[in-house]
């Protein structure tokens, strides 16, 4: 009985496998009411089309839809924050989609019109996930807009903050980049061509008019704009750095652009050469194209977020005669009545008033199991309400919760490491070393020729700049970076990635990171138990709202039956009379078996008194991570707010010396990476939820981990999706690999570097050289990074079935 399964049908809407009986519209079956739902909405308008454009298109829809839900946009002041545009006769309004993945997406959303005649047009944009909804005012509402996209599968993301508003101020910078890049390489190609008569040694040949000379001042005007506005940045970030009395590696180059520039306009003015204009233009146009190319993967991504971005932007407030409106969280008052309805997060501290509270507090604590309320006890900002509403006294507003006051903490903000980078440490020896020569080189022609004294020292700086090391590790660390996003891991940036290369201790956390968040195996220990018994169990533990009783439930699989005579007990169990029998289902002291030592969640069973066995339920450890954890090379210590009844699973399945360290709270978390830190050790911290915030934040490398890269995620420096996790341990492999070939690159450019010292030295460097030289380099640089990678990615890289089989 306790071992049977079902087997399953793909749904015909969004392509999941129907777990138990389809359900089955004009003969089409869907894996529950939702998806039906919205197949019989498409079908109905017309718009059934949308399931030939793309396999398997459709957005699974939550079976349970509340009405509700939308409420809040009803206040005029919460919904301004949505509208775009507006006229008497029309408004648009614009909202954040995270499930637009497809075409067909795209298709449906931009066919909205045939759905609700009330609506003018939509547009997608798809890089943003944004769908913006002209409509009649007097037709349709905006919360029907938003009720109409999430009865479809598109339900808009609505919290305090959603985090569009920085993604769209990265990308702005982001545009800014690209016009910077499109002026250096406008003026570099312009520059090179127009330079062609000092390369063929034709600048004394005059035709029509037109002289070398004239062309060496157009090169001055387009080299303006290259140095002034692209070159900036290298400019700014030096003089940052020389405030901190450090230096980064964009000081040097800083330098080198102004000695460039500051000799090519001597030589123009004097009539004595072209100065090194192309040179200058070149570089700078390369630095940014691999500046830009380290970070285009990420705009899409939030690395920053807050606790905002995890609570709703409005409450349900009931008045003295229990009339529902919405107000604004941050509005939210002390003694206030507010109604959360089932699956909302709780944004305020408040005594429960009214309805069967079951709080999950697992993203805040990393508890695992729900906390039952009774009427009186106090519920916590952050918390998440399971099933039902429930009615709340304020006790603490929004900004004085908790919960607030926790993350508002300093050390629970993500803040950038001042790490000095491989680039930055090798560029102050070699900026030194390029000094060295080049004052030794004024030294040397002084008393014998000026002239040749400062062109060999200009030269030297020119040359030998660290230009070919930035452009080295940008190019080097895009195409990694690339590689890594392509394989699901995407860093916050590329400083990130050298940090990995220098990890020696991993820590996780437990409950979503290395075991499933939301699944758990269920075994049977104890008496055989009669089916008619067993079918009361079922139905007592269908009742319930606890988690482990719903799978506990889904276990038996029984046919469910309603029981008259059923009383739960808060955070003890449930028992139910029937037929004149006497029924528990809960806690090993609820059943009357005092002296048993709980080893998991432990449900147990009694009938007429007389105890028969127990329910053990465990999490699952994800897929291919007892590999993982037996690989990596690494000490390994896990950290869970849950107890340690898991304890003994974990050691039987990852079977390596590792710390646990369970009944954690976010502090103590943090206090631990901290004292690894102390210890002389290098962290790389991998959690999922805000409970593991302070930790990722304190971390040297902090990894949030989600089933998608648009699901709520603690700020990091990187993200993860939760099926690559197997896969840590390359990454720690590609980033060292990463490190020894911008090592090998540097080299090759050093080679370079030497044969142009050469002729700066002698004094023997012209235009000619440079424009062969400086090109040569970056043409080498760019192809051996390129090739490097590919490298990297075949032999760092395998997918899971073939870990699977080297494991076994």
């Amino acid at each position: 009985m306790l071992n049977k399964t079902i087997e399953s049908t793909k749904c015909f809407h969004c392509g999941d496998a129907c777990a138990g009986e389809p359900v089955v519209f004009d003969e089409k079956s869907f894996c529950c009411k939702g998806c039906s739902s919205v197949y019989q909405i498409l079908n109905k308008s017309n718009l059934c089309e949308y399931y030939h454009i793309h396999d398997a298109s459709g957005v699974k829809l939550p079976e349970l839809q509340d009405q509700q839900k939308f409420g809040f946009l009803d206040n005029a002041t919460i919904a301004a924050a949505y509208i775009v545009f507006s006229k008497p006769n029309q408004i648009a309004v614009k909202f954040y989609l995270p499930q637009i993945h497809c075409s067909s997406c795209i298709w449906l959303l931009e066919n909205l019109q045939k759905v609700n005649e009330g609506i003018y047009f939509s547009t997608v944009h798809f890089p943003t996930k944004e769908v913006t909804v002209y409509f009649n005012p007097d037709a349709i509402t905006i919360r029907a807009i938003a009720e109409l996209l999430a009865s479809i599968g598109y339900e808009p993301y609505i919290t305090l903050d959603d985090g569009q508003g920085a993604k769209r101020q990265d990308k702005m910078v982001s545009r800014r980049a690209m016009v910077k890049i499109g002026i250096a390489g406008f003026c570099f190609a312009n520059i090179m061509m127009l330079s062609f008569p000092e390369y063929l040694g034709l600048e004394t040949i005059t035709v029509d008019g037109l002289t070398a000379n004239l062309f060496r001042y157009v090169n001055l005007l387009l080299a303006l704009p290259v140095l002034l506005y692209s070159g900036s940045e290298f400019f700014i970030n030096s003089w940052f750095s020389v405030k901190q009395r450090r230096l980064n590696i964009d000081a040097p180059i800083a330098l080198a652009l102004a000695v460039t520039f500051g000799r090519s306009v001597y030589e123009i003015i004097s009539g004595t050469g072209g100065g090194y204009l192309d040179s200058m233009s070149g570089i700078i146009f390369f630095m940014l194209l691999g500046r830009s190319f380290q970070t285009k993967t990420f705009a899409d991504l939030s690395f920053n977020r807050d606790y905002k971005s995890y609570f709703p932007v409005a409450v349900c407030l009931i008045d003295k005669n229990g009339v529902e409106s919405y107000i604004p969280v941050q509005d939210v008052q002390v003694d206030d009545t507010i109604r959360i309805r089932s699956n909302e997060v709780i944004p305020v501290d408040g005594m429960h008033l009214l309805g069967k509270g079951e709080i999950d507090y697992s993203f805040v604590t990393g508890e695992n199991e729900p906390t039952s309320v009774a009427i009186g006890d106090l519920v916590y900002a952050g918390g998440k309400q399971l099933n039902g509403s429930i009615d709340l006294l304020v006790v603490k507003p929004f900004s004085q919760s908790n919960f607030t006051r926790l993350w508002n903490n300093d050390a629970f903000k993500k803040t950038d490491k001042n790490v000095y980078s491989f680039t930055t440490v090798i560029s102050n020896y070699f900026s030194l070393a390029v000094l060295t020569v080049a004052f030794t080189s004024f030294a040397y022609w002084y008393p014998t020729n000026i002239a040749n004294a400062w062109q060999a020292m200009t030269a030297v700086l020119i040359v030998a700049c660290p230009c070919a090391l930035l452009i080295t590790a940008t190019f080097t660390e895009g195409f990694v970076l690339n590689i890594f996003s392509k394989h699901g891991l995407f860093l916050k940036n590329a400083q990130v990635l050298q940090t990995i290369a220098t990890i020696d201790q991993v820590v996780f956390d437990k409950t979503g990171t290395l075991t499933y968040p939301h699944a758990s195996s269920v075994e049977y220990n104890g008496e055989p138990i009669a089916v008619n018994h067993l079918q009361i169990i079922a139905s007592m533990a269908g009742q319930s709202l606890h988690p482990l009783s719903k799978a506990i439930a889904h276990k038996i699989n029984a046919t469910p039956r309603y029981l008259e005579h059923i009383k739960e007990v808060a955070g003890a169990g449930i028992e139910a009379w029937e037929n004149e029998t006497h029924y528990k289902l809960g806690s090993s002291s609820f059943v009357g078996n005092e002296s048993a030592v709980p080893v998991a969640s432990e449900v147990w069973i009694s009938i007429d008194n007389k105890i028969f066995g127990k329910f053990i339920i465990q999490n699952i450890l994800r897929a291919h991570v007892d590999r993982l954890i037996h690989e990596l090379p690494y000490p390994v210590s896990v950290l869970s707010g849950d107890n340690n009844n898991a304890e003994h699973y974990l050691k039987q399945q990852l079977q390596r010396p590792i710390a646990y360290h369970f009944n954690q709270s976010p502090q103590a978390k943090l206090a631990y990476i901290e004292s690894l830190q102390l210890s002389g050790k290098e962290v790389m911290m991998v959690g999922d939820g805000l409970n593991d915030a302070g930790a990722l934040s304190k971390s040297n490398v902090g990894i949030a981990v989600v089933d998608n890269t648009i699901q709520f995620s603690p700020a990091s420096d990187a993200i993860m999706l939760s099926d690559q996790l197997p896969l840590l341990d390359q990454y720690l492999k590609a980033a060292k690999w990463s490190k020894n070939l911008i090592k090998t690159t540097f080299v090759i450019s050093t080679l370079y570097n030497a044969v142009g010292l050469y002729f700066s030295v002698t004094a023997q460097m012209s235009p000619l050289v440079a424009a062969i030289l400086m090109p040569s380099s970056t043409f080498t640089i760019v192809i051996s990074t390129m090739l490097g990678a590919a490298l990297i990615e075949k032999f760092c890289f395998k997918n899971i079935a073939d870990l699977k089989n080297i494991h076994q």
